[in-house]
């Protein structure tokens, strides 16, 4: 389902219409990006022929709020419109890459919300995020939180693919997908019809919250295409924290389909006046669709643990240092040629070890900060190291900010990863007013895989209460 469908739409301006007429307060957010830079073709090329498309796109974001439709209520509304036109990419070039589109709109959420006591309901496209996913949804969502602590929560609706913040609906687990409606309209034998179909969802919580330092939730969600079973997860949150001393949180999407652990963090922290110490264990899984193939064959999670200390002595610096060990699992097929590569004589170890330091520097309208980072191991040798600083101008009306990142990487697996990549940013911002600002973002990277890439981005930012 696309993120611009008139159903979403005709919602949107229903509730805009209804809310701007009776409000009592109205917020208007606006901002307009200016963004010229390259992106690499994917169609049609070859990894030593790399081709950069282009891109000179003019984005409008506008946000529209409202509360209290209902004098004494907390009645209200909220929504975000972005539209784009790209004006120096082709429609034949956009092609090349799928998913990318010269002009279009997207609905990023609008819905009705109304709160009373410890009841919350929302109505229409919404963002949800937590622990199992970051998703879109046309539906109703309700939440209760008694005051003892202790809630629930239900929602249901349509899966909105593509309206996400990070990205367009190839990134997305599965659903239409542009190359989806591809190889339909070409007629590739094998293409699914019942991937453009509407794809329904539903799910709820056991909700805990600050009982003497303890909160979180238990969470189930499924979502149906064609009347199989898409995504079915089950999804544990937790925290404690009471000021200073230990605190703990730990997080778990549990794949239903699997019946294993697909994403997994535990994290337990000491903190006193003058340093912290945190030890950290994750799990990172790539989130497929059933219906994707790469859900059975690419199932190759990476655990990773981290040691970190944090020092605060008096002044103005601030230091850490961590070590970092990972875990790839390459479980593959033996009598693929890739297998010896991997996990034959010789090969390199699944095993990533390594370290970082940091320091960090505030002083007046001074910020700085320095990271280095070294790994080695499976993929083979990496080191990072990021340099940032700003300063705050004329009382804070203007801010300069810059970021040098250097990476050397010596990937045992890919032959354009070898060697050393350049970036570099400035970030200039000025407050026109306290409901105006300007900004001018300039970026530039250098290195072997894509030659040299240029980032322009111009923007104008507009609040205002009414």
């Amino acid at each position: 389902m696309a993120a611009h469908t008139p159903r979403a739409a005709a919602l949107a301006l229903v509730l805009l219409a209804s809310g701007s007429a009776s409000a009592a307060a109205v917020q208007i957010e606006a901002r307009t990006e200016a963004q010229a830079y390259q992106i690499r073709a994917w169609r049609g090329t070859t990894p030593d022929d790399v081709v950069l498309l282009p891109r000179r796109r003019i984005v409008q974001y506008l946000g529209l709020n409202a509360f209290e439709l209902v004098t004494g209520q907390d009645l209200g509304f909220e929504s975000s419109l972005r539209i784009f036109a790209d004006l120096g990419l082709p429609k034949g070039e956009a092609e090349k890459v799928d998913g990318l589109r010269t002009e279009d709109a997207d609905i990023m959420y609008a819905y009705a919300r109304y709160s009373t006591g410890g009841f919350e309901g929302r109505l229409g496209r919404q963002l949800y995020v937590d622990s199992m996913d970051i998703m879109s949804f046309d539906g109703l969502r309700l939440r209760y939180m008694s005051r003892f602590g202790v809630g629930v929560e239900a929602y249901g609706g349509l899966w909105v693919k593509g309206a996400g913040i990070l990205g367009s609906s190839v990134y997305q687990p599965d659903g239409t997908r542009e190359s989806d409606s591809r190889r339909l309209d070409a007629g590739v034998v094998g293409a699914d019809e019942s991937l453009d179909a509407m794809e329904p969802l539903y799910g709820a919580k056991l909700l805990v919250g600050d009982l003497k330092g303890f909160s979180g939730s238990l969470g189930y969600r499924k979502a149906m295409v064609a009347g199989k079973t898409d995504l079915e997860r089950a999804g544990l949150e937790f925290r404690y924290a009471r000021g200073l001393g230990v605190s703990a949180l730990a997080g778990l999407d549990f794949d239903m389909l699997q019946m294993k652990p697909a994403q997994l963090r535990a994290q337990v922290r000491l903190d006193r006046e003058v340093f912290a110490v945190t030890a950290e264990a994750l799990r990172f899984t790539p989130v497929f669709s059933s219906d994707s193939i790469w859900y059975y064959f690419a199932y190759a999670p990476r655990d990773e643990a981290r040691l970190r200390a944090d020092f605060y002595p008096v002044g103005p610096l601030r230091y850490y240092v961590q070590a970092l060990a990972s875990l790839y699992h390459t479980n593959l097929n033996s009598t693929l040629s890739i297998a010896d590569d991997v996990d034959g004589e010789g090969a390199p170890a699944s095993t990533n070890l390594g370290g970082a330091v940091g320091a960090s520097l505030r002083r007046g309208n001074l910020r700085s900060g320095l990271d280095v980072t070294y790994r080695t191991g499976f993929g083979g040798d990496q080191l990072w190291v990021d340099l940032t600083g700003g300063y705050s101008f004329d009382r804070g009306l203007f801010d300069l900010d810059a970021r040098l990142s250097v990476a050397h990487v010596d990937d045992a697996f890919n032959e354009q990863l070898r060697g050393t990549f350049f970036g570099a940013q400035v970030w200039g911002s000025r407050a026109l007013s306290q409901a105006a600002r300007v900004s001018l973002v300039l970026e530039q990277n250098v290195n072997p895989f894509s030659r040299s890439d240029t980032k322009v981005f111009f923007l104008f930012d507009l609040k205002a209460n009414l």
